[in-house]
């Protein structure tokens, strides 16, 4: 070990960064031969095989549990899903507690429908017919839940219940830290309603897994546009997968009540950035997502939305880093550590980070997680978003987060979001 890791190893320890450190961090490198992968969402499950459909065309009803032994949550996915008119089909738990209902050709019109997160190893799928007519539909595979969706409390300053660490990345780019003693707060401890309201869990399948990341609806061009992570989301097959979970966090401070979410389903890939930079492109780590919604069911009028803007943040400006991690229900990053005497806050702007786009970036030590990523970084006193989180260890001398610049993003995106030039 040469002596700059040595003495970035004693400096990370000494501001009380959890974890090892492999190697220096990003610290604002341009050379294109330094750049890393880009970091993957918090893996939640697994894609398997299941092999059940309906007679087609179907004849009446029909019903099945669809059981994964030991999963921590079931989401069954849908072919040629197609119900003849007035029929629908209900997933649900067991216990009845949690229902959700489909008809038509599902949510997009296609036939293509991931079912929403049931929890436990169950789900009680049920065709709904009294005279039947209609294709039906297959089940051909289903998402079977490895990490725990159901609350669990979490108390300021102590360790999270079952939070998910992810191998840090030589160079920065590790999608979770804690910087000192845990900080974070379930987000009723703070009275900040019209920020939080807008802020889903994200639950979608990439490849053969099940995979977890936050987002937040952003004022824009199309209705119901959401904003997450490119390295979370960057297709439409991922698109298609997605269930946005909105309102999933405790009524009270303490955490004993769970509200009641309400999930929406992705429906279009609207633009999307890569999160390392190509020649002249990609490096802002974003995509625009909309999401399912009608007159009545509409989650922009229930939800609400967040500004962007492209004012500058400066070092020092109080921040509210609001977030769903480990996919745990939502919680912000207000302060920095336990005993509430350190505001989240601007630390470094302008930064390159892992090989992000230059003088893209925003750096803050407020503590995140696997599945924080796609958060919003709200300015404390306007309210409006000033970054988007993405990354985390990017700077080797201190124990801290990165985000891009709202302002960079909104260049990128032109009239697809509405940005506010304050």
């Amino acid at each position: 070990m040469n002596r700059k890791m040595l003495v970035a190893g004693s400096l990370l320890a000494l501001t009380g960064c959890a974890g090892n450190v492999d190697a220096p961090g990003a610290g604002g490198t341009d050379d294109p031969d330094e750049l890393e992968t880009a970091p993957g969402p918090l893996r939640a499950g697994d894609v398997i095989a299941y092999a059940a459909e309906t007679s087609h065309p179907y004849a009446g009803g029909w019903k099945q549990a669809i059981t994964s032994p030991g999963a921590t949550f079931v989401r069954v996915h849908f072919n040629d899903f197609s119900l003849a008119k007035g029929d629908y089909v209900t997933v649900s738990s067991p216990d009845g507690a949690q229902s959700f209902r489909y008809e038509d050709r599902g949510p997009n019109g296609d036939g293509d429908v991931w079912a929403f997160a049931i929890d436990g190893d169950t789900a009680i799928v049920e065709l709904h017919s009294s005279t039947g007519g209609g294709h039906g539909f297959s089940i051909a595979d289903i998402g079977h839940g490895t990490v725990a969706l159901a609350p669990v409390p979490v108390t300021s300053g102590e360790a999270t219940p079952h939070s998910v660490s992810l191998e840090r990345r030589p160079g920065g780019g590790t999608p979770d830290i804690v910087c000192a003693t845990e900080g974070r707060e379930n987000i009723a401890c703070h009275d900040l309603n019209d920020q939080q309201r807008p802020v889903a869990r994200l639950l979608f399948r990439r490849d053969a897994g099940m995979y977890l990341c936050t987002g937040w609806l952003i004022d824009g061009a199309n209705d119901n546009t959401l904003i997450t992570n490119n390295h979370c989301i960057s297709t439409q097959t991922e698109t298609t997968s997605l269930e946005a979970r909105f309102g999933y966090q405790y009524t009270d401070c303490s955490g004993t009540t769970i509200a009641n979410g309400q999930p929406f389903a992705g429906s279009t890939l609207l633009k999307t950035n890569s999160r390392t930079r190509t020649r002249s492109g990609g490096g802002l780590d974003y995509t625009l997502i909309q999401l399912t919604g009608d007159s009545a069911k509409n989650p922009q009028t229930t939800w609400g939305k967040l500004i962007p803007t492209t004012a500058a943040p400066s070092v020092g400006d109080h921040i509210n880093f609001i977030q769903h991690p480990g996919g745990r229900p939502k919680q912000i990053g207000y302060w920095r550590d336990a005993a509430h005497t350190l505001r989240c806050q601007i630390d470094a702007i302008d930064r390159t980070y892992s090989g992000t786009r230059s003088g893209s970036q925003i750096g803050y030590s407020c503590d995140s997680e696997g599945g924080s990523s796609g958060s919003p970084i709200i300015d404390a006193v306007s309210g409006n978003v000033v970054g988007l989180h993405h990354l985390a260890d990017v700077d080797w001398f201190n124990c801290r987060n990165g985000g891009t610049e709202m302002s960079a993003i909104c260049a990128d995106a032109g009239s697809l979001i509405s940005c506010v030039d304050e």
